[in-house]
This record gives structure tokens, C-alpha cells and sequence, in this order.
């Protein structure tokens, strides 16, 4: 049996800082991976979805810089306790945020999950770029000590709709693949039924097949999430609503080149002089799961910026296992060895126009992929990147 997993401890806070001085003063820490991490506790969210950038030296002192234990650490500013850690159990946790779970009260736990895949340990288990940590308030009932609080997944639906239009919304429940004792690495999306879609002023369920139907009438951006009791709520996903070419989620009012405001009385459009350049991929979803032959060949989306455009570049990397990645490589169409980390791959020129799209010369053989879109404007502005929107990880199997 295999509890190193469940109680999911923290070595917190710094410990002892090590300094090392260089001859001119102090080294530098090193960026590592960027990642995210959210915090769902028994009865609300903790901590919405917080993007971090681990940094060597490590900041929990035991584990490694690249560790969800730094993850955690990093997202909750040290709120957290050393749970076991002083006992030998340095993959545990039992106060995170304020909140206790430790294994007294219905097999209570914190339950650890990367990338929706069940978890090893929050000081094993070793993080790359564009990775998702979930930490869930679980009851794992001895002996057996699997997860009983299951994640949703919004894993379809449009970035971009009508107002007034149904469109449908996919939910999945991440389960375990085996009874008793399940494995890290295990995840399995499954169609959820029952599960409450809201958000932007409107509600549906999903029936047996996972699908809710909703229809939304206010122009803008919309906030959508999945819940079900019993369940860990989806993390949030934002759609954006435009009636016609109103000059919302990049359309533009007829006989206009520049997007207007929202609804569809005529403004007056006053010239915006910011270099602000944003992207927006809009033919896959993030942290969705395709099955082979299912991930879209087409690389779409949107650039917004009030300069000029000069073109729009994509950058695609993929793993496949540890130590096995590569990148595509535009003018030759293929994947490339390189190492690890989605900042080793290259940028390709995709387009010069804001409404860009690129296809793929194949279907996308199983893995784990990051596309990274990135505009570039008049005077060398180009976008940052952004989890969601202009930075999309999405999965193959």
C-alpha cells in the first residue's frame, strides 16, 4: 500500500535560504517551468487557478525546485503546513490555506492530481512547462485509499458563440482505471451526467452523455464552470458572446475595419494608440483530451492589436515520454527532437493576418502538446503568453 499520495505534505516555507555569492555579488535564481496550480477545499475553491514559475534554489527545503511541493508552496505564498513531513512523509500535506484534512475524519486527505492524472507525491512528482497541479479535499476510506472526490473537465465547447444561439458544452469526470489501490498516472475523461454548467446568466444539465445545451443573450465574455456534488468542480473556462458583427470576440461593424463596443447601437470609435498586442487560439481547448486521429489539424485564432501587424507565429511542442520531446518544425512540417520544456521548441510563421490559421500536414500522433501563439506588431510588439488563451495544452492518446 501505497499512501504517499494521499495526505500530500509539504516541507513549507524556506527552511534556511542559501545564498551562493558570486564574485561580482549574488547568482541569480533560474526560472524553471511555468505552471498552474488550483486549490479546491471541501465546501469552496481556495485558490482559483494561479500561475507560478518555479525558480532554483528550491523553495521548499527537501524537495526539488521543480516539485509540486514548490508549486504549492509558490501559489499559496507558505500557507500550508509541513504535515507529516517531519515523520518521514514528505509527499504529505494536511493543512493547506487554512483548511485540515489529516486522515481522522472519514479517511479525510488532501488528494494530488498533475495534469489530471492521479498523483505520486508532492515532493516526487516533477513538473515541466505548461503543467496543471490540482489539489482536491478528498475521503479516500481505508484500505483501499482511492480518490472519491472526482475533477470535472469542461473538455468542448466554443471559445466564440451568438448571443441567442444554443451551443453545447461537453463535461468529463476524471476517474481512476482500477478498484482498489489506484496507480499514479491513472485519468481516464468519461462523459458526466448530471453536472450543473452555469455561468453568464444561464444553467444546464448534462445528461448521459455528458452534454449540457445553454444559450446566452449578453454580449461579452462569459464565465462558464462545471459542478456536481460530490464532485471537484471544473476549473473555469471563458466564452465570449457577440451578436453579428458587433465588435465583440473580434468582429468588426460593417464598413469597419476597427472593432466596436458590445450590443449593436452605433458608436463613435476613438482611435486606440496603445502597442497592446493580444492572441487568442481558438481551434483547441485547453486541457482537453483528444483521441488519436481526433485533434484538430487546424491551428486558429485571433490577433488583436491597434498597430500594425507584422505576422503571427506558432510555436508546437510535444511529449510523449519523459525525456522524449520534440517541436514542429514549419518549413520542413515535422517534429523535431529537442528538450524538454515547451521553451526549447521554435517558432514558425503561420500568417500575416489577424485572423490566422495553419494546417497541420498530418493528424498528431499521442502526447502531450503546447501551442504557443504569438503576434507580433509594428515596432517588435508581441504578445505574452497565457494560459487559455494564447498558450493552449492539450493531450493526445
Amino acid at each position: 500500500m501505497n499512501k504517499s499520495r494521499r495526505m500530500v505534505p509539504a516541507l513549507v516555507g524556506a527552511g534556511s535560504t542559501v545564498l551562493v555569492l558570486a564574485v561580482l555579488g549574488v547568482a541569480p535564481a533560474l526560472a524553471g517551468p511555468t505552471v498552474t496550480v488550483r486549490i479546491e477545499g471541501e465546501s469552496a475553491t481556495l485558490l482559483p487557478t494561479a500561475t507560478v514559475t518555479l525558480e532554483k534554489p528550491e523553495p521548499v527545503s527537501g524537495c526539488a525546485y521543480n516539485s509540486v511541493a514548490a508549486a504549492i508552496n509558490l501559489a499559496v505564498n507558505g500557507n500550508w503546513d509541513h504535515g507529516e513531513a517531519n515523520n518521514g512523509g514528505g509527499d504529505f500535506t494536511q493543512t493547506i490555506l487554512g483548511e485540515t484534512h489529516e486522515f481522522k475524519n472519514n479517511s479525510d486527505t488532501w488528494a494530488e492530481w498533475v495534469d489530471y492524472k492521479w498523483g505520486g507525491g508532492i515532493c516526487s512528482d516533477l513538473l515541466s512547462e505548461g503543467d496543471q497541479v490540482l489539489m482536491v479535499a478528498d475521503h479516500e476510506p481505508e484500505p483501499f485509499y482511492d480518490p472519491t472526490v472526482l475533477p470535472l473537465v469542461i473538455s468542448s465547447t466554443p471559445s466564440t458563440v451568438q448571443a441567442g444561439s444554443a451551443f453545447n458544452v461537453e463535461v468529463d469526470e476524471i476517474t481512476t482505471t482500477t478498484t482498489t489501490f489506484a496507480s499514479p498516472g491513472e485519468g481516464t475523461p468519461k462523459p458526466a451526467a448530471g453536472v450543473t454548467v452555469a455561468g453568464g446568466g444561464a444553467s444546464a444539465i448534462t445528461g448521459s452523455n455528458g452534454i449540457a445545451t445553454l444559450t446566452l443573450t449578453s454580449t461579452g465574455s462569459a464565465t462558464l464552470r462545471a459542478t456536481k456534488p460530490g464532485d471537484a468542480p471544473s476549473a473555469t473556462f471563458s466564452v465570449c458572446v457577440h451578436k453579428g458583427n458587433d465588435g465583440n470576440c473580434g468582429t468588426s461593424v460593417a464598413g469597419s475595419s476597427t472593432p466596436a463596443g458590445s450590443g449593436t447601437t452605433p458608436v463613435t470609435i476613438t482611435p486606440n494608440l496603445s502597442t497592446a498586442i493580444t492572441a487568442h487560439i481558438s481551434s483547441l481547448l485547453d486541457s482537453h483530451v483528444y483521441a488519436r486521429g481526433k485533434a484538430p489539424r487546424i491551428l486558429a485564432g485571433t490577433v488583436t492589436t491597434a498597430a500594425a501587424l507584422e505576422e503571427v507565429e506558432l510555436r508546437l511542442t510535444r511529449r510523449r515520454a519523459p525525456g522524449r520531446c520534440a517541436y514542429f518544425d514549419g518549413p520542413t512540417g515535422r517534429f523535431h527532437a529537442m528538450r524538454c520544456g515547451a521553451s526549447h521548441g521554435r517558432y514558425f510563421k503561420a500568417s500575416n493576418q489577424k485572423l490566422f490559421s495553419y494546417l497541420l500536414p498530418e493528424t498528431l500522433a499521442p502526447g502531450r502538446y503546447v501551442l504557443d501563439a504569438k503576434g507580433i506588431g509594428a515596432g517588435g510588439h508581441v504578445t505574452s503568453l497565457e494560459r487559455g488563451t494564447s498558450r493552449i495544452v492539450f493531450y493526445v492518446k
